[in-house]
């Protein structure tokens, strides 16, 4: 296929759908998260933690659906291994010498940190979580933002009955 990949139908009807071509009626959709799901068997504590925090922020935000949860628990496998080689790093240092002797060179795990923290920002990416991702998307304003946010939110007015 060329070009580009194709936009998401529900991140072009967000944009105003600014080419102005037909939109995919077919297109799969899931329900946008109430609230989280249990962690995945396969992360570590780290992994789990991110899972549960990160998880939520992307619920409060509307951007995590059922489909999407695969994604997000390879997210947070790469998330678990940055933060174990930072705190490598941290304890070792970014410039090391083999049993302190010999020339300097580069940790090994800053590759693990650069190589993890790509893979993370290609799935922030698909999510919209980047800042040139999320400029993208037109915001609501203001007063249709509350009306939405109490609609995602469940809440509803009183009718004083």
């Amino acid at each position: 296929m060329r070009g580009g990949r194709p936009t998401p139908t529900a991140l072009k009807i967000v944009r105003g759908n600014p080419g102005r071509r037909r939109l995919n009626p077919d297109e799969p959709s899931s329900p946008l998260l109430k609230r989280m799901p249990p962690a995945p068997a396969f992360l570590d504590d780290e992994g789990k933690r991110a899972w549960s925090t990160e998880g939520r922020r992307l619920i409060k935000a509307g951007l995590l659906t059922a489909l999407d949860l695969t994604m997000f628990g390879t997210w947070c496998i790469w998330y678990s291994k940055r933060d174990l080689a930072s705190r490598a790093v941290n304890q070792s240092g970014v410039v090391v010498r083999a049993n302190g002797v010999g020339n300097p060179y580069i940790n090994p795990y800053m590759s693990v940190i650069s190589m993890c923290s790509k893979a993370m920002h290609q799935i922030e990416v698909e999510f919209g979580l980047s800042p040139a991702s999320r400029s993208k998307v037109k915001s609501l304003n203001p007063a249709q933002r509350n009306l939405f946010e109490d609609f995602l939110a469940g809440d509803e007015e009183d009718t004083g009955s």
